[in-house]
C-alpha cells in the first residue's frame, strides 16, 4: 500500500509475520535509508583517502585464500577476541546479536519488496527463534561490557572517553527498542486472537518478544498500535544514526578490524626488510606518512581494549612505553590532527578550507610537531623489548614492533641519535662481529676451554661431512656462563650420534641485536657474512642455540635468500629424547619453574618441546601464572641486553620483576632456554638473595645432568 499499511491481526493459522504491518508510509524508509548509507560511504572514502597518504610499502595482496580464512575466522568466529573470556564472549554476543538482527531486518525488507523468501511455518519459527535469542544475548553483551568499563574499571581501560559510553548506550537502545516493538506487535496479536487454546507459535518463535509483550498488559489495542508505530520510526531513526556514525566514531573498528584481519601479516615473526639499502635516501619513519598504509589502518583498528598494555613488560614496570596510549593512540591522534594539512597539500579547495578551519582551532600545528620527539618520544621507542606480547594479545592484529623498529631505524641510521650503550654494541659488532667486543679470532676457543674440541667437527679445520650446522652464536663463544650450556649441548648431540659441524671463527653474529636496535645496515652486513659462510660449506640444516639467532636465521635470513631448515636446539633434543636416542639415566626430581623466552615462545610458538625435555629429566615443572604466551619478558630482547635499564619509583626492573614471578613457587631450579634470559634471571635471583635455594640452568644443562 502506498498511503496505508497492513493491519496487525491475530495469529495466523500458518505461522508467519506481516512485514511493515501498522506502519503507514513504510515505503519511505527505503528512501530515507539512502541518507545514512551515503554518509557511511563518504566516511569510508575519507578513511581510505587517509590510508592513501602513506608513502611506505605494505604488500598484503598475496595468499588470498589464507587471508579470506583469517577474515572469516577472526571476524565471524571472533576467535581472537574471545581469548579474553568474559569481555570477549560478551563482545561476540553483541557482534552476533546485532549482526543477526540487522540481517533479519534486511531479510524483512527484501521479503516486503519482492515477496521472497517466503518465511512461513516451521522455517519462520526456527529462524525467528534464533534471531530473537541471539539478539537478546547481544543486549546482555552490551550491558556486561558497560558494567566492565564503568563499574569494574580494569586498569587496561584507563582511557575511557565519553563517546565510548554514548556508543554503548546507542547500541543498547537500538536493541532494546527492537524488542519493545516486537512485544507491542505480539501484544496486539494476542488481544485480537479470540481463543488461545494452543500455545501460540510466537511464544516459541519470539520468546524474548513474548516476555516484552507483558509490558503492554491491560493496554488497549489502539494504544498498543500507536506505541508500536511511534517506536518503529524511532527505532529506525537511531539505527540510521548508527550507520551514519560508523566511519566517524569508534564504531569504525567494525570494518577496520575486518580489513586488518584480511591484510594482517601472515609471515613468520620477522622485522621488515629494507631492500636496496645502499640506494635508500632515508631510513625508517620520521613522519606519520612515512609508514605504510597497513600501519595507518592499524591506528584505525585499535579499539583501546588495553590488552597490549596489560601484557607489556615495559608498561608494567613503570616505563614510558604504553603500547596503547603512548604508541598507537598517540600516533592516531597525530595522524588525525595532521590529515587536513596533508590533504590540503593536494591543493583542492575543499581541503584548503578544511585546513584553514583546523589551523584556527589547533593550539599546535601538527606539521611542526616531531613525530619521534613530540608525539612518540625517544624514551617510548627505546623502552620496547620486542617481546611481542602486545602483538600476541591484540585482538585486531595491530603490528606494534615494526613501528618501533622503523622509529629506531630513523634515530640510528638517519639522525645518529641513540643511547651510548647501543653505539658501543654496534662498534663491537662492526669490529669483532659480536656485541661483547671480544676478539673475533677466538670465537672457537670455548671448545678447548670446555674440553669438547674432540667432539666437534670444526668445519674449516676438520673438513668432515655433516648433516647439521651447529650455529653456537655469540653467547656460547664469549659468555663464560653460557659456554657451559654449549658444552652440555655438544655432549648431548655427540652422545645421540648427531652429525654436526661448527664454523668457528667463520661464524658471525646473527645480527639480531643490530637490527632490533635500528641498525639495519649493520644487520645486513653481518647476515651477508653468515650467508656466505653457510653457502660456501653447503649448509642445509642448522641447529641454533640462542632463540634470537634462531628467529633471525629461520624467519629473517630468507628475506636475503638464506633458506635453510632451521631448528632451535630444544626441538632437536626433544626429538632425540622421543626417539630414545637420549635416555636420561637418573631422575633429578627437582621442583622447577620454566621461563618461556619471548623469541622461542611468542615469536615462534615453541612451548612444549622444552617442557618435554625437562619432564624426561625428572623435573617437576610448576607452571606459573605468567607462562607460555602470557610469559613475562626478561627485559633483554629488542637489543636491550646491551642497554641500561632504570628502575622507576614503585617498580622493579623487568628482569627482577620476572624473577620474582618465577620464585613464587619456591623452586629448586629456574630453567631457561636463552643466553640473554639466563643472564637476566641469574641477576634477578642474586638481587632477590635466593641463590642458596634456587639455581638457574639452561634446558640443555638440566638434560645433561640427568644423563651423567
Amino acid at each position: 500500500m502506498i498511503f496505508g499499511s497492513e493491519a496487525i491481526r491475530g495469529f495466523y493459522e500458518v505461522p508467519q509475520r506481516e512485514v511493515g504491518a501498522n506502519i503507514p508510509y513504510e515505503w519511505l524508509i527505503y528512501l530515507i535509508m539512502l541518507i545514512p548509507v551515503v554518509i557511511f560511504l563518504f566516511g569510508m572514502w575519507k578513511k581510505i583517502e587517509v590510508w592513501m597518504l602513506a608513502k611506505g610499502e605494505s604488500k598484503r595482496f598475496d595468499r588470498l585464500w589464507d587471508r579470506t580464512v583469517s577474515l572469516i575466522v577472526n571476524s565471524f568466529a571472533q576467535s581472537r577476541v574471545i581469548k579474553k573470556p568474559l569481555a570477549g564472549w560478551m563482545h561476540a554476543f553483541l557482534f552476533w546479536g546485532f549482526l543477526l538482527l540487522f540481517a533479519a531486518a534486511g531479510l524483512d525488507a527484501v521479503h516486503n519488496m519482492i515477496k521472497w523468501p517466503h518465511l512461513v511455518g516451521n522455517l519462520y519459527i526456527g529462524m525467528s527463534w534464533i534471531v530473537d535469542v541471539i539478539g537478546f544475548l547481544g543486549l546482555i553483551g552490551v550491558a556486561v561490557l558497560a558494567y566492565i568499563r564503568y563499574v569494574q574499571k580494569p586498569d587496561r581501560l584507563n582511557d575511557t572517553k565519553s563517546i565510548d559510553g554514548w556508543m554503548l548506550l546507542l547500541i543498547f537502545v537500538i536493541l532494546l527498542t527492537g524488542y519493545v516493538i516486537e512485544g507491542a506487535r505480539i501484544a496486539a496479536q494476542i488481544q485480537q486472537t479470540p481463543f488461545l487454546e494452543q500455545v501460540p507459535y510466537e511464544k516459541i518463535a519470539s520468546p524474548i518478544g513474548w516476555v516484552f509483550a507483558t509490558l503492554f498488559a491491560g493496554a488497549s489495542v489502539d494504544g498498543i498500535l500507536i506505541m508500536h508505530r511511534f517506536l518503529w520510526w524511532f527505532h529506525m531513526a537511531i539505527a540510521f544514526l548508527f550507520i551514519g556514525l560508523v566511519p566517524f566514531t569508534k564504531l569504525w573498528h567494525i570494518f577496520a578490524s575486518m580489513f586488518n584481519y584480511f591484510f594482517r601479516d601472515l609471515e613468520p615473526s620477522a622485522n621488515r626488510m629494507v631492500y636496496n639499502i645502499e640506494e635508500a635516501e632515508t631510513f625508517g619513519a620520521e613522519n606519520i606518512e612515512d609508514f605504510g598504509w597497513k600501519d595507518l589502518l592499524d591506528l584505525d583498528a585499535c579499539i583501546r581494549c588495553g590488552r597490549c598494555q596489560e601484557n607489556c613488560p615495559a608498561f608494567n614496570t613503570g616505563k614510558a612505553l604504553n603500547p596503547k596510549l603512548t604508541l598507537i593512540q598517540a600516533m592516531k591522534k597525530h595522524l588525525d590532527d595532521k590529515v587536513p594539512y596533508l590533504l590540503a597539500s593536494k591543493g583542492t579547495a575543499e581541503h584548503d578550507a578544511e585546513m584553514a578551519m583546523t589551523d584556527e582551532a589547533a593550539s599546535v600545528n601538527p606539521m611542526e610537531q616531531s613525530l619521534i620527539y613530540d608525539v612518540v618520544t625517544s624514551e617510548v621507542i627505546w623502552d620496547c623489548t620486542n617481546c611481542r606480547a602486545c602483538m600476541e594479545h591484540c585482538p585486531m592484529y595491530i603490528e606494534h614492533i615494526p613501528k618501533i623498529t622503523e622509529f629506531r631505524r630513523n634515530l640510528v641510521m638517519w639522525q645518529g641519535d641513540m643511547p651510548g650503550e647501543a653505539q658501543a654494541a654496534f662498534t663491537n659488532m662492526e669490529r669483532n662481529y659480536n656485541p661483547w667486543g671480544v676478539g673475533w679470532a677466538g670465537r672457537a676457543a670455548w671448545l678447548d676451554e670446555r674440553g669438547v674440541r674432540e667432539m666437534v667437527n670444526l668445519i674449516p679445520e676438520d673438513g668432515k661431512e655433516f648433516e647439521y650446522l651447529l650455529y653456537a652464536g655469540c653467547a656460547v663463544s664469549f659468555d663464560d656462563r653460557y659456554k657451559r650450556v654449549g658444552e652440555a649441548l655438544v655432549k648431548l648431540l655427540n652422545k645421540a650420534g648427531v652429525s654436526f659441524g661448527y664454523l668457528g671463527k667463520e661464524e658471525y653474529c646473527c645480527g639480531d641485536s643490530a637490527r632490533r636496535l635500528g641498525n639495519e645496515y649493520l644487520y645486513q652486513t653481518l647476515a651477508n657474512q653468515n650467508l656466505e659462510s653457510f653457502n660456501n660449506y653447503g649448509v642445509k640444516k642448522i641447529i641454533v642455540v640462542c632463540p634470537h639467532g634462531y628467529n633471525t636465521l629461520k624467519n629473517e635470513y630468507p628475506q636475503m635468500g638464506g633458506k635453510y631448515e632451521v631448528y632451535h636446539y630444544t626441538e632437536i633434543l626433544a626429538k632425540l629424547v622421543a626417539e630414545g636416542k637420549l635416555k636420561p639415566s637418573k631422575s633429578l626430581g627437582a621442583k622447577m619453574t620454566y621461563h618461556d623466552s619471548c623469541f622461542l615462545g611468542r615469536h615462534n610458538n615453541i612451548y612444549d618441546q622444552p617442557r618435554a625435555i625437562l619432564k624426561s629429566a625428572g623435573g617437576s615443572i610448576v607452571e606459573i601464572e605468567k607462562g607460555r604466551n602470557f610469559g613475562f619478558c626478561c627485559g633483554a630482547g629488542g637489543g636491550r641486553m646491551w642497554l641500561e635499564e632504570e628502575a622507576f619509583e614503585g617498580y622493579k626492573r623487568i628482569n627482577d620483576t620476572r624473577t620474582d614471578q618465577l620464585l613464587v613457587p619456591d623452586p629448586q631450579m629456574i630453567v631457561t632456554n636463552c643466553p640473554f634470559c639466563l643472564t637476566m634471571i641469574s641477576d634477578g635471583v642474586k638481587a632477590a638473595e635466593a641463590e642458596e635455594n634456587t639455581k638457574v640452568f639452561d634446558v640443555a644443562e638440566v638434560l645433561w645432568q640427568s644423563m651423567s
